[in-house]
């Protein structure tokens, strides 16, 4: 097993991103900014792979693969911003607790889901001065909550959580990409 040291992470086999690069480095969020510094990092980093036995991080992948951030995230972006506008027409001020607002579901975009139904989104409307985004987290779309101001701080807002994995196991597990 070894570690990022940058990241806090142990991995169960040196990571080989299989990414692609011309989406990293062009894709644009409903912003019309690039991504997030700290996600960038942490792709390059580890690429697709499972984060404390439970949280599949989205990454840009090359053309015919599954599970990457522009179809899989996109896809899970729009299922977000129905299922939150369903829950405002209903009335249900629950839905955006404890650190939402109903302009923000319109603002995130989905880019990690845990094996449990939740996910991770980017407020592309908190952009700072650096380039990052406020991350939340979502329970089967029915909460926000604020986990952290980038990548670093999310990981350890979800280790904190109880995403940490077993003792003797690793914190992030390389996966293969799937051809479609």
């Amino acid at each position: 097993m070894t570690t990022k040291a940058s990241w806090k992470l142990s991995v169960t086999q040196p990571p080989a991103p299989l990414l692609d690069e011309h989406s990293i480095e062009n894709h644009r969020l409903s912003d019309g900014k690039e991504l997030p510094p700290s996600y960038v990092s942490f792709v390059r980093s580890f690429g697709w792979g499972r984060l404390f036995g439970l949280w599949l991080v989205y990454t840009p992948v090359p053309p015919g693969h599954a599970d990457g951030l522009l179809g899989r995230g996109a896809n899970l972006t729009v299922r977000l911003r129905e299922e939150f506008q369903q829950w405002q027409n209903e009335g249900y001020d629950w839905a955006i607790e404890p650190d939402g607002t109903w302009d923000m579901p319109q603002r995130l975009e989905v880019f990690a889901m845990s094996e449990n139904g939740d996910y991770l989104g980017w407020d592309t409307g908190s952009r700072d001065e650096n380039g990052e985004v406020q991350i939340y987290h979502t329970s089967r779309f029915n909460s926000l909550t604020r986990i952290g101001g980038n990548m670093h701080e999310a990981i350890d807002a979800l280790r904190v959580r109880g995403g940490s994995v077993p003792f003797g196991a690793a914190d992030f597990d390389p996966l293969d990409l799937t051809m479609l």
